[in-house]
């Protein structure tokens, strides 16, 4: 009975202490820090640096590091406070605390003072001396990001394999650190060491060493470093000395590498024999040698695998239908140089958001203007409350020609579905619009309201993009679309006057608003008004544009919108310039 216990005790205990001791990934990084706080700043007497990198590796550490780890680090800021601020108090709030953390922490002897050794030994510290940390070696230090390190937590699919030569090989890695990004770095057998920029997918980091890297028979080195948001890194899957193997070989018959949960890419084609529509030939042959990370204008000067991305060779994205790229071509399921030759691509923003000012110019003209029917809003010069009823000696005209109209500022949103097609929306406020429009009962022909100027803009649109929203430079583009809004146009006109006296004080004869012959216009009053023309409150339109894309995701746009306005019907044309941002 006691066997069996003592068995459960320690089943029990052996499965307590598994999990604790694989908990702590960030013990390595931690006495890193440590050892940077005292070996760079304590040393070189900046205190309050080398007390900032040990406090802050207390705090990031959370429950990743073990007691021990995290005693030695307040040990330390002991140490600073005590022998180099000279501030037992403080030295002695942290000696508490590693000794709360750990009891049997050791004081570091070699730096403290008398005076932080009785500190310590008050705070009830026990006895002996710590491990000092560890000193720079004189030789240059390796790297950052774990080129010294064996390897660390991170685990990554496929691990050490074989795989057939000219096969693309899918990385996966995944880390319980709070990683920002993932690099993955290769070495082709008898090459030099390249980087690919792993994406994020989901809860992991993927990214694909490109075919043209795996043509060689040999081993290929693989390793990859996790790294947080201020660049330090925080996990590692093997280093730059001790790497993963791949073993590259022409005869392999095993399982391919892909991506979890996706078929493993094709093989690409041997570039000595490349027969037409053979899967990985495309546009290999016109494809330059830019690697990874060079300068580039278009994709066709970089390595087959990559295309110029705002200016700098980068891994292709994955793809499943020439839709999912900006290049409009999908091969082999990674996006490939597309008909236009290879100009500068890459993933494109989806949704669009721009600021702009437009100027509406009516298209306007007319006889009897101010005369019953004539289709404008007449007013006395400059007043927008004193209407002129009229009537006029009618024939008073405006040609037929353009006058400026209100303006309006607008914000809009596009929703991009591919590379060239978007659908959305703008909304905005107009200015300079006139005063209300009359309105006459049919029936009495006395006034019977007002309808108000309405400012509010709103409107749909569908636009096809010529170029696509990748490309930097110019993208014109046309687009249909319509909805809300009022133009209102003023032209200033001088009319006779048939309700005032004539030049001789007399009343204008009776036929006077008819034309009549007993009527002479020269003996009348003239008058100068205000004529007003209402366009609106729907409308449809077409028209084009360009944007010149100072940046794959900003740009300057200029548009030109054709408008039919509804309601009281007309055209009016609609230039607006602006600024645009992809998000």
């Amino acid at each position: 009975m006691y066997r069996r216990l003592s068995l459960r005790l320690l089943c029990l205990l052996l499965t307590l202490a598994l999990p604790a001791s694989a908990q702590f990934t960030r013990d390595n990084a931690a006495n890193k820090k440590i050892d940077e706080a005292i070996n760079e700043h304590y040393l070189a007497t900046d205190f309050d640096k080398a007390e900032g990198v040990l406090t802050g590796t207390v705090q990031a550490c959370g429950d990743k590091c073990s007691p021990q780890v995290i005693a030695r680090a307040w040990m330390y800021v002991g140490i600073v406070r005590g022998s180099g601020k000279n501030d037992q108090a403080g030295a002695k709030e942290a000696f508490q605390k590693a000794i709360a953390t750990d009891p049997q922490v050791k004081l570091d002897t070699a730096l403290a003072t008398p005076e932080t050794q009785k500190t310590f030994d008050g705070a009830g510290g026990a006895g002996g001396a710590a491990t000092p940390p560890a000193a720079p070696a004189e030789a240059p230090a390796a790297p950052a990001g774990g080129e010294e390190e064996g390897p660390g937590g991170m685990k990554c699919t496929p691990d050490a394999m074989e795989v057939q030569t000219r096969r693309p090989i899918p990385v996966e890695c995944a880390s319980d650190e709070e990683a920002a990004g993932v690099e993955l770095r290769y070495k082709p057998f008898g090459g030099d060491w390249k980087t690919v920029k792993m994406t994020k997918k989901g809860e992991v980091f993927r990214g694909e060493i490109p075919c043209n890297d795996t043509k060689s028979a040999g081993d290929l080195k693989v390793y990859a470093r996790a790294k947080d948001a201020a660049g330090e890194t925080i996990d590692n899957w093997g280093s730059k000395n001790k790497p993963i193997n791949y073993t590259m070989g022409e005869a392999v018959t095993g399982e391919p590498p892909a991506f979890t949960g996706e078929a493993a890419p094709a093989r690409c084609a041997d570039s000595a024999e490349c027969p037409p529509d053979f899967p990985g030939c495309g546009t290999s042959s016109n494809r330059g040698n830019v690697d990874w990370g060079g300068k580039c204008e278009n994709s066709t000067e970089c390595k087959q695998g990559l295309l110029c991305e705002s200016g700098v060779c980068e891994t292709a994205p994955s793809c499943e239908s020439d839709n999912d790229c900006s290049t409009g071509k999908c091969t082999e399921g990674k996006c490939d140089v597309g008909s236009d030759g290879g100009s500068a691509s890459g993933p494109y923003p989806k949704n669009w958001l721009g600021l702009h000012f437009a100027q509406d110019i009516a298209i306007i003209g007319g006889s009897n203007v101010c005369g019953e029917d004539g289709g404008y809003e007449c007013y006395d010069a400059g007043s927008r409350t004193s209407a002129y009823g009229g009537p006029p000696y009618p024939g008073t005209g405006i040609a037929k020609g353009t006058a400026l109209a209100t303006q309006r500022l607008l914000l809009s949103f596009d929703r991009a579905f591919t590379a060239n097609f978007t659908a959305g929306l703008r909304v905005g406020y107009a200015f300079s619009g006139g005063p209300p429009a009359v309105t006459v009962d049919g029936t009495t022909g006395e006034q019977s309201g007002k309808i108000n100027f309405l400012p509010f803009h709103a409107e749909a649109r569908l636009t096809y993009w010529i170029r696509p929203l990748s490309k930097v430079g110019f993208r014109p583009y046309v687009f249909a679309g319509g909805g809300m809004a009022q133009v209102d146009a003023k032209v200033k006109v001088t009319v006779f006057d048939c309700s005032a006296p004539d030049r001789s004080g007399n009343a204008p004869p009776a036929d006077c608003s008819s034309g009549g012959p007993s009527t002479a216009p020269g003996d009348l009053t003239t008058r100068k008004v205000d004529a007003w023309k209402k366009l609106g409150q729907g409308f449809i339109a077409v028209g084009g544009g360009v944007v010149y894309a100072i940046k794959p995701q900003i740009g300057i746009q200029a548009n030109f919108n054709f408008l039919y306005m509804l309601g009281s019907s007309g055209p009016v044309l609609q230039p607006s310039v602006g600024v645009v941002y992809g998000l």
